[in-house]
């Protein structure tokens, strides 16, 4: 096969940190948002949404709620290296720089902490790592390697 039709070992490292970064992320979520399950095997302190979602208002939950799963689905599209993944990826960085205002504007209000958590840092994580994502499938899909 041609070079610039092989498979780069980067496109499954990438992949793979995505997707370890939204899964983790992912089951905050569903034990942030069934209660029930926290009784079965509860997360150590300092994990955990709930205190974040309860502070958040709806669209800023929505939004991370979109991160979230698009950005799981994104990763794992990367490490099958599959080109949907740049669209995918995309709409993730769209819903955490959605999720990084609210961030900016929590921390204006002077909302440093929420249930443990800096909403700053955590919107300017998720958008990091989404823009990160996205630059990179973009970037391997235009070079054929994706």
């Amino acid at each position: 096969m041609p070079a610039a039709q092989r498979r780069s070992i980067l496109i499954t490292i990438f992949g793979i940190v995505g997707l370890f970064w939204f899964a983790f992320h992912a089951v905050e979520y569903v034990y942030a948002r069934y209660d029930a399950l926290s009784g079965y095997l509860p997360l150590p302190a300092p994990m955990g949404l709930g205190g974040l979602f309860q502070a958040m208002p709806q669209w800023a939950a929505l939004a991370l709620t979109f991160t979230i799963w698009t950005g799981l689905l994104g990763a794992l599209l990367l490490v099958l290296a599959d080109r949907a993944s740049v669209l995918l990826l995309a709409l993730t960085l769209v819903g955490a720089l959605v999720t990084l205002v609210w961030g900016v504007l929590a921390f204006a209000q002077g909302l440093t902490v929420l249930g443990q958590i800096n909403p700053l840092f955590f919107g300017a994580g998720q958008a990091t790592v989404a823009l990160g994502l996205w630059l990179f499938a973009r970037t391997a899909k235009r070079y054929g390697t994706l």
